[in-house]
């Protein structure tokens, strides 16, 4: 399976780095993201100017432009035979009106907008505690895998939100929303 993987934190941060170990554990990962920090950008995108694509490395491309632009650059020009939009993993969780002001979620709706399936990923943040990205990966590929795999909704999307808990603590359970 094909996935286009975005953020809203940029193509060099930490977390989007973790989401792409988890997506290559089950399938191909291409990333399309922000050249540059983009968080709180909500859904805008790019109209008056141009918006530059970078070639990286093999699969990954940094946008010069908010992280809409780059899941619909990803989707009708680089990546097109992808499956599902990934989004994040955020630095900072995505909750209540935080959805609204999201870059993050912001790249799944979009993606929505166009007739393919997302899914944000968002990991709360608390002040002086570092993250842990390999328990973020752990905790992150089990929910993933459990998404993938069941029969897609049109018009949903999933938005996930990872703890901040200590170290010795155990794995969270998983609580579902609607």
């Amino acid at each position: 399976m094909k996935f286009l993987v975005t953020n809203d934190d940029g193509i060099d941060a930490p977390g989007l780095a973790a989401l792409v170990n988890v997506a290559r554990t089950l399938g191909e990962p291409t990333v399309v993201a922000p050249a540059g920090p983009q968080s709180g950008v909500s859904h805008a995108v790019t109209w008056r100017e141009g918006v530059r694509i970078e070639p990286r490395d093999e699969g990954r491309f940094a946008i010069h432009g908010t992280p809409a632009d780059c899941t619909r650059l990803g989707l009708l020009h680089l990546v097109p035979e992808a499956k599902w939009i990934l989004s994040g993993i955020n630095h900072g969780a995505n909750l209540g009106a935080d959805v609204y002001y999201s870059g993050t979620v912001a790249a799944v709706r979009e993606a929505l907008l166009h007739g393919w399936p997302g899914i944000a990923v968002s990991h709360y943040r608390k002040s002086g505690v570092e993250y842990d990205w390999k328990r973020a990966e752990r905790w992150a590929a089990p929910v993933l895998a459990d998404l993938l795999a069941r029969p897609y909704e049109q018009g949903t999307f999933y938005n996930i939100n990872l703890p901040m808990l200590p170290p010795e603590a155990p794995d969270p359970i998983v609580t579902w929303c609607p």
